[in-house]
């Protein structure tokens, strides 16, 4: 009961602050967080009410270990999934944002809102990333188990104000399956899952690809999925479907809306994977506009009138008299001990067989690098060693994570003890470790494109080009403010005396043309340097990569401190050939509270040993993390 002290509902050590959203799953509410006697982070907090309320409990149980763990740039932030009083619920970070689910809901005009289709280019752009989420999920193994999702829905992919895009609720699939059996959670949500998937009740990677398939046909049409009926005549409603704008849909999109969402699974793409990579294929295709930024600006203009209302809302809400609160909230801690959870490995006792070795086994946790990949994400914080050695919480600090060689070698995931069974700090540490390198992968991915972005747009006057291996060529970073160097002169006279000398006259050349062919076929290249001082080589291609003289700090925004909020920038720098920064541009931001900024002073006035190749000091562009965090 509301009172004057206590104007929120409250949730254990949760401040229900608004209702958000309410259907046949729960309720979602922007919560604050109860941090002692003081408001902690705002959170989007979903509390699952509806469906079959035992088994979503089991399921949040299994999954309360993990999701902590899941730490990637397209799953939610800071997202727990636990049970508090019965009630299952699930977590994450706010920052301020929606609900695909709230996102297309508005957009077709629902609530007696101006309809305001999704355009196009957004739809792929919120496809690829959640395809993303799902394909990363795919590659991680937890528990000996390779993961998968298995309960993609709209209500679970959450959009921030500023275009980014993330997925929440893994591992709730069994929950979702067994909820469909009551025709009202089936009306709703049955027509995301696959139809073997409702029989079966296990997800494969075939599943995956046909709920993948039916949030891209709702980002394009701006309507709900068919219900899976009889083969012909899904395929005609598929087929028959029209944009949101009512216009056909472009045939390329079409092609993947019918590999995908299909009753047949031998049709859809072999994985979410591969779905994933023609969805980016029109992505960078050069078709469509596809930016996050483009999606944040077209948020700010369907949300505008929730946005300003809100702006007041959590005013009011940041003046809360948490103190009311405080004494209920330590009697209901929210987060049970993970020894709580409920696993088939972690409960399993142990058994005469091998089994114990096989899960040990099973548990290395190998993910493909392709090669060598630079990346160093936030490190987890060890454990106390015991109860004496805990101390009050250290100050909010700004984390550097410094590119590092990864190797493809498989990282040993688990010990076994000498009973047989899993030792679960090594299971957690493994899993953390495949996490890492997969995310590593992803931030070098960004670099990468940033790479090719700068090929694209190099000009004579900007120091972007990036040298090629193999084939001498002149680039304009080699002419700096400075002039050229030394070596640079030396090599151009070298090979000027080398024209003169080896290039026949026009004469001689008509004169001959049998003996010149000949000398063309016979002779060997001229040797000629492919790499000179002060060249911009891609960052892998480094014989030696720079590093950097002294620890690099940045200042965490002072509103962030306040605040007591989290966020993870990844940058890249120019670094010269004498380990000054010369530019530094975001690959990844977050544009709250002066994160950015931070960031690219640190950056800034950071300085480097020079980079290296085949003995010369070259440019490169160096990618680097910082994470902010409590």
């Amino acid at each position: 009961m509301a009172s004057k002290n206590r104007p929120y509902e409250q949730f254990g050590s949760f401040i229900l602050f608004k209702r958000l959203e309410s259907d046949a799953l729960g309720d979602l509410w922007r919560a604050g967080r109860i941090d002692g006697a003081q408001l902690g982070r705002t959170v989007a907090l979903r509390r699952l009410l509806g469906g079959k309320r035992e088994a979503f409990a089991a399921a949040a149980g299994e999954a309360r270990t993990l999701a902590p763990l899941l730490t990637g740039t397209t799953f939610a932030k800071e997202q727990t999934i636990d049970v508090l009083g019965g009630v299952p619920f699930i977590a994450h970070e706010y920052g301020g944002g929606r609900s695909l689910r709230h996102v297309v809901d508005r957009a077709r005009g629902i609530s007696g809102t101006v309809p305001n289709p999704v355009p196009l280019d957004q739809a792929i752009v919120i496809a690829e990333k959640v395809a993303l989420s799902l394909a990363t999920t795919a590659d991680l193994r937890y528990m000996g188990n390779r993961l998968v999702h298995g309960a993609l829905i709209p209500q679970f992919i959450w959009i921030a104000d500023d275009g980014e895009i993330r997925v929440a609720g893994q591992q709730l699939g069994k929950a979702m399956i067994a909820s469909l059996a009551e025709p009202k959670f089936h009306a709703e949500f049955g027509r995301y899952f696959a139809p073997e998937y409702q029989t079966l009740g296990e997800p494969t990677k075939s599943s995956e690809v046909y709920s993948m398939g039916a949030i891209l046909y709702l980002l394009v049409t701006g309507n709900e999925p068919p219900e899976a009926t009889t083969t012909s005549a899904f395929a005609n409603t598929i087929h028959a479907a029209k944009t949101a704008s009512a216009q056909p849909i472009p045939d390329d999109i079409r092609v993947l809306i019918h590999k995908s969402l299909n009753i047949d699974p031998a049709v859809r793409f072999a994985s979410i994977a591969d779905m994933k990579q023609a969805i980016s294929a029109l992505v960078h295709g050069g078709k469509y506009s596809a930016t996050t930024f483009n999606l944040a600006f077209y948020l700010s203009n369907l949300l505008k009138k929730e946005m300003e209302g809100e702006a007041l809302d959590r005013e009011k809400e940041g003046k809360v008299n948490v103190a009311a609160y405080a004494e209920t909230a330590a009697v209901t801690p929210v987060a049970p001990a993970p020894i709580a959870m409920t696993s088939p490995l972690a409960d399993a006792p142990p058994k005469k067989s091998k089994m114990g070795l096989i899960a040990a086994a099973a548990a290395v946790v190998l993910i493909a690098g392709g090669g060598a990949a630079y990346y160093m994400l936030k490190s987890k914080p060890a454990a106390p060693k015991a109860a004496a050695q805990k101390r009050a919480p250290a100050p909010m600090k700004a984390q550097v994570s410094a590119p590092a060689l990864i190797s493809s070698t498989p990282v040993q995931a688990a010990s076994v003890a000498a009973t047989g069974t899993l030792d679960p700090a090594a299971q957690k540490k493994a899993f953390e470790q495949a996490v890492a390198q997969k995310l590593q992968e992803e931030m070098m991915k960004l670099q990468a494109d940033y790479t090719k972005t700068l090929k694209q747009q190099q000009s004579k006057n900007a120091p972007v080009q990036t040298a090629s291996l193999g084939a001498p060529q002149t680039s304009a970073a080699n002419a700096d403010e400075n002039g050229p160097s030394a070596a640079q002169l030396d090599s151009r006279r070298l090979a000027a005396r080398q024209e003169t000398t080896t290039t026949p006259s026009l004469q001689q050349q008509q004169a001959a043309p049998a003996v010149t062919q000949t000398i063309a076929e016979t002779a060997p290249a001229p040797v000629v340097p492919t790499v000179h001082e002060g060249d911009v080589i891609d960052f892998t291609a480094l014989d030696t990569p720079p590093q950097a003289m002294a620890s690099i700090k940045p200042e965490y925004p002072r509103l962030a401190m306040q605040q007591k909020a989290t966020a993870t920038v990844v940058v890249s720098a120019l670094i010269s050939e004498s380990g000054q920064v010369l530019e530094v541009k975001i690959l990844k931001g977050d544009a709250r509270f002066g994160f950015n900024d931070a960031a690219l002073r640190a950056m800034r006035a950071a300085r480097f040993s020079p980079a290296v190749k085949d003995g010369k000091h070259v440019r490169t562009w160096r990618p680097q993390t910082f994470v902010f965090s409590l």
